[in-house]
C-alpha cells in the first residue's frame, strides 16, 4: 500500500510528506540535538582524517595518525591499529549512523556491547537517529551501555534526490539533517560543521558495484551488524547501483557547495568529485 501511495504522489510533494513525518519525530528529540550548537567551528582552521572500512584501507599505515584528529566509522574498531590510532593527546571521534531493520535489537546489542569494550572512554561518540523506534538511544539506555563516554547525538531526517534543492541549513548538526546513505556523509557533514578546513577521507571507496562477494567489501571479513545483510534485505546488484547514486549525489552536493579542502587517500575510491592524493605525503 506505501508504495502504491507513493508511486501516484508527485516526487515534491511525497518529499514534503516524508520530511513533516520526519520532523515531527525530530522534535522529540529537538533539546537533545541542539546542544551541538556548542560544537560550531571548533576546529576552525584545522586538519582531519575520516577513517571508513573499505579494504583500500589495509594498504595504509595509519599509526600516525595517533598524533592527529580522527574520525573513525561504525565498525572501524576492529582494525588491527585502533587502539593505537585512537589513542594521542588531540581529540578523538567516532560516528555511528542510525540503525535500521534486519537487524534484531539483540544483533544491535551485541555490537554496541563488543564497540563499547574497545572504544576508550577519551573518544566522543556521535551516534545517530531517525524514525526507527528502537534506535540506538533506546538501545544505550535499554542496556546501560556507553554511560562513562561523552556522547553528542544527530538526526537524519531530510530527503535527498535529484530533486533536492541544497541548502546549507541541512547541514547544521543542531538540527535536522540529511537522512544520509552512508556514515562517511555524516562524518563529513560533522566535520564541516566543526569548521576542518582540511577533510582527509581513507577507506572510503564506495566501489561495492565493482566487486563480486559481500565479504569483500570491507577490510573485515564479518561484522555482527552485517551478518548475510544483502541476502537478508534481498538486496539485487541493482539496489546496490542506485544506493550507490544515492551517495554520490551526497558527495557532490558537498563537493558543489562547501568551501572545504575535501581529499580522498584512496586510490581505489570511486569518488572522483575529492581530489586524490596521498596519505604518505600528506603525512610528510
Amino acid at each position: 500500500m506505501k508504495e502504491l501511495i507513493k508511486n501516484l504522489t508527485p516526487p515534491i510533494l511525497w518529499n514534503k510528506l516524508l520530511y513533516i513525518k520526519n520532523y515531527l519525530y525530530f522534535l522529540k528529540y529537538k533539546e537533545l540535538i541542539i546542544k551541538n550548537i556548542k560544537l560550531k567551528d571548533i576546529h576552525k582552521g584545522k586538519r582531519c582524517f575520516i577513517l571508513g572500512s573499505a579494504p583500500s584501507i589495509k594498504e595504509e599505515d595509519l599509526r600516525p595518525l595517533k598524533n592527529e584528529i580522527v574520525f573513525a566509522l561504525n565498525n572501524f574498531y576492529v582494525h588491527e591499529d585502533f587502539e593505537e590510532i585512537i589513542s594521542g593527546d588531540v581529540p578523538k571521534y567516532y560516528v555511528v549512523a542510525p540503525i535500521h531493520p534486519p537487524q534484531t535489537e539483540i544483533e544491535w546489542k551485541r555490537w554496541f556491547e563488543d564497540m563499547e569494550k574497545h572504544v576508550s572512554k577519551n573518544t566522543v561518540m556521535f551516534f545517530g537517529l531517525n524514525n526507527y523506534a528502537q534506535n540506538i538511544k533506546y538501545l544505550l539506555e535499554k542496556y546501560g551501555l556507553f554511560n562513562d563516554h561523552l556522547i553528542y547525538w544527530f538526526y537524519g531526517g531530510i530527503h535527498i534526490d535529484k530533486n533536492y534543492i541544497f541548502d546549507s541549513k541541512d547541514l547544521d548538526i543542531s538540527r535536522m539533517i540529511w537522512g544520509a546513505s552512508s556514515v562517511s556523509t555524516y562524518a563529513l557533514i560533522i566535520a564541516i560543521y566543526m569548521g576542518f578546513d582540511k577533510i582527509y577521507l581513507l577507506g572510503i571507496d564506495h566501489n561495492y558495484i565493482c566487486l563480486e562477494k559481500e565479504e569483500d567489501y570491507r577490510f573485515y571479513k564479518n561484522a555482527v551488524h552485517q551478518l548475510n545483510e544483502e541476502k537478508r534485505m534481498k538486496l539485487k546488484k541493482s539496489d546496490l547501483f542506485f544506493g550507490t547514486g544515492k551517495v554520490f549525489l551526497e558527495k557532490e552536493l558537498i563537493a558543489e557547495n562547501i568551501e572545504k579542502h575535501i581529499f580522498n587517500c584512496s586510490s581505489k575510491s570511486l569518488l572522483n568529485m575529492f581530489k586524490k592524493v596521498s596519505l604518505k605525503e600528506i603525512l610528510k
